[in-house]
């Protein structure tokens, strides 16, 4: 079995400490890779201190990092289809060339792609599938979406079960378009806020101490959450019908999960 091929960023270019992300697709042309959380794809106003992945590839490229070099990147990098929303996880698509990636948006913007989240939520959806085409805007002055009935965009999300996690519950979100925060915002107007979604549904990150009956807490180590921000990332994008890219569960998510089944009762 072949070993998984990543692509390497030193530090600081997506932050304090070095990281490799998974190659999860690479056809010569379309290039799959596996964001973490705290990661732009693309710039964004709303958040100007966090790296950018499409900014570090170019920047290494421009340097003619062998690595690069020997996947067939150009001196210009790489170009962005699809993004998602910088607090999730995910498959990002890129390509080698504009062309390419221009021509891959318009199959994007015309709905032919499909992306499906997980997440987790301490309510149970009321209906085995639940549907919320509410219209997105961005704020005017804040970071993060309104529902607007005059200035929002066309959004459909579709929720469902997955399975129960403890007292918590693991669903699904799929859609077409996915717009910034759409997850976390239908979820909410559906009655399914998203674990750890301070924005929207004013949600603290889950802590091992709130589940665990006999937590004994330490005074010299301060306690870290089970999952760092929304408990959410994107499961799957799929391209066409013969190419559907499935991401692993990131391990702290993992982790929060495992300590869900066993505490959250």
């Amino acid at each position: 079995m072949s070993k998984q091929p990543h692509l390497g960023f030193p530090a600081p270019l997506l932050g304090v400490d070095p990281i490799r992300l998974p190659v999860l697709h690479d056809d010569g042309e379309m290039l799959i890779l596996a964001k973490l959380p705290g990661i732009l794809l693309q710039q964004d106003a709303w958040y100007p201190r966090l790296p950018i992945l499409i900014e570090a590839i170019r920047y290494q490229a421009a340097q003619g990092k062998p690595e690069l070099v020997k996947m067939g990147i150009s001196p210009s990098g790489l170009w962005a289809v699809t993004d998602i929303d910088a607090e999730c996880a995910g498959p990002v698509l890129l390509t080698r060339s504009r062309e390419a990636a221009e021509e891959l948006k318009n199959q994007f913007g015309s709905g032919a792609f499909s992306f499906t989240y997980e997440f987790i939520t301490q309510s149970t959806p009321s209906e085995d599938k639940l549907e919320c085409d509410l219209p997105l805007s961005r704020h005017g002055r804040l970071p993060r979406m309104l529902v607007s009935h005059t200035t929002g965009k066309i959004t459909h999300t579709t929720f469902s079960m997955v399975d129960s996690v403890g007292s918590y519950t693991l669903c699904s979100a799929q859609t077409r378009f996915p717009r910034r925060h759409q997850v976390l915002l239908h979820a909410l107007e559906s009655g399914l806020p998203v674990l750890g979604d301070r924005i929207y549904a004013k949600s603290n990150p889950i802590m091992l101490s709130r589940i665990k009956r006999d937590y004994h807490f330490r005074r010299d180590q301060d306690e870290r959450p089970l999952y760092d921000g929304p408990a959410y990332y994107l499961k799957e994008l799929t391209i066409s019908e013969n190419l559907t890219i499935s991401m692993p569960a990131p391990p702290r998510w993992q982790g929060l999960v495992k300590q869900l089944q066993k505490y959250s009762h």
